[in-house]
């Protein structure tokens, strides 16, 4: 058998730059201490906390803005062949991990079930599907000045950034941290009164950040401001920016009937894909093997081979969402296949009942860890014409 932890150090150093995520690069280091000398733990070289009076043209007080990390993870157990996913958050200025409500931004804090507060990594396979970060307000509460935010990070210092952020859902606020020196501009966009953002992300060394009528504003580091039209017109509906592999999703989220059936509001979503030659947005009929989540201040994507017997094509979406329309349990997830056009809560889908953990309460799921037999399958379908 080889001896793993004679490998040169040359070709270790090759191999972690290949990992992309924290997690992977903490299994690297967990191997052997050779292993864990000859690479160091990524890290988000994140300031623990920002004074919020660079951020506001007023001062708001002593207090300053806690910065967290919302992670999705996939833990699989090759025995079972059973998945979960699994949503965490992080805390940088405290040593502090709490679990997530499935696609929610509030914590677990009184399940049903027991939990493992330890997993085997020799049984158990973990990989992580993305994160997003978040500046807290004074009164921990997010949303309610800075909601979302994204960053970008220099390639020749590791401590220097940009971080876009939202004040209040109606303006851009690019916070720059540069040899120390720390610096806020507010960014003087099209966006009228009448209009909010939706969605900001980082791609490609650039922010993006699209509003209500689907206009996206896109911002270089130079703060250069540039605008890509809305790919529909459609105004005042749900709006995503997600990042699938090397592609920018622009996801449409709205209401397709203003009946109810069965207590749940029957939405329908478009999906465009950005054209960066030509700088529109491109309309897009399938997801291929990809799988979207979409929760109130997290959106990623995901290959469905990673999953055990799972196709792609699919959008699982938090009824948060739908707030507007769907007066029903807040904790319900949803789910949309764009192949048929069959769209419900998980409750309906027996086969994705245990996908989350932990588990929606609507879901019923009476053995989270073990498979149940299917039922009969009901679910509001529309044409693909409407």
């Amino acid at each position: 058998m080889a001896d793993w932890s004679q490998l040169p150090p040359e070709l270790l150093t090759q191999i972690a730059k290949c990992l992309d995520t924290r997690f992977d690069v903490l299994r690297f280091r967990s191997v052997c201490s050779s292993w864990r000398y000859s690479f160091p733990p990524k890290l988000y070289p994140l300031p623990t906390k920002l004074p919020l009076e660079t951020i506001f043209s007023f001062r708001y007080g002593p207090e300053v803005g806690d910065i967290m990390i919302d992670t999705m993870f996939l833990v699989r157990c090759p025995a079972t062949a059973a998945c979960r996913v699994v949503n965490v958050r992080e805390y940088t200025h405290c040593a502090k991990t709490r679990l997530l409500r499935p696609l929610l931004d509030y914590e677990a804090r009184r399940l049903v079930y027991k939990i493992p507060k330890v997993l085997d990594l020799t049984n158990f396979q973990v990989i992580e599907l993305g994160h997003q970060f978040l500046v807290l307000t004074p009164n921990g509460t997010p949303g309610i000045y800075i909601d979302k935010a994204a960053f970008l990070w220099s390639n020749t210092n590791t401590n220097d950034f940009m971080m876009l952020t939202l004040l209040s859902r109606r303006n851009l606020c690019v916070v720059s941290s540069i040899s120390g020196k720390t610096e806020s501009t507010i960014l003087e966009t099209r966006t009228s009164d009448f209009e909010y953002f939706r969605d900001i992300i980082s791609f490609k060394g650039k922010f993006y950040a699209i509003d209500d009528g689907g206009e996206t504003t896109v911002v270089d580091q130079s703060l250069k401001l540039s605008f890509i039209g809305s790919p529909t017109g459609k105004k005042y509906c749900r709006r995503f920016l997600v990042q699938a592999v090397d592609n920018l999703l622009d996801v449409e989220m709205l209401a397709v009937s203003a009946d109810v059936v069965g207590g749940k509001m029957v939405v329908d979503f478009r999906i465009f894909r950005l054209n960066e030659e030509e700088k529109k947005w491109d309309a897009v009929e399938s997801l291929g093997d990809q799988i979207l989540f979409l929760g109130v201040r997290q959106s990623v994507s995901a290959s469905a081979s990673e999953f055990y017997g799972v196709k792609g094509n699919l959008i699982f979406y938090s009824g948060l969402l739908c707030t507007t329309y769907y007066y029903g349990d807040s904790e319900d997830v949803f789910v949309f296949d764009l192949d048929t056009y069959t769209t419900g809560p998980l409750e309906i889908f027996p086969e994705f009942c245990k996908f989350f953990w932990p588990p929606p309460e609507r879901a019923h799921v009476k053995e989270p860890w073990l498979d149940r037999p299917s039922e009969d399958r009901r679910s509001y379908i529309r044409s693909p014409e409407q």
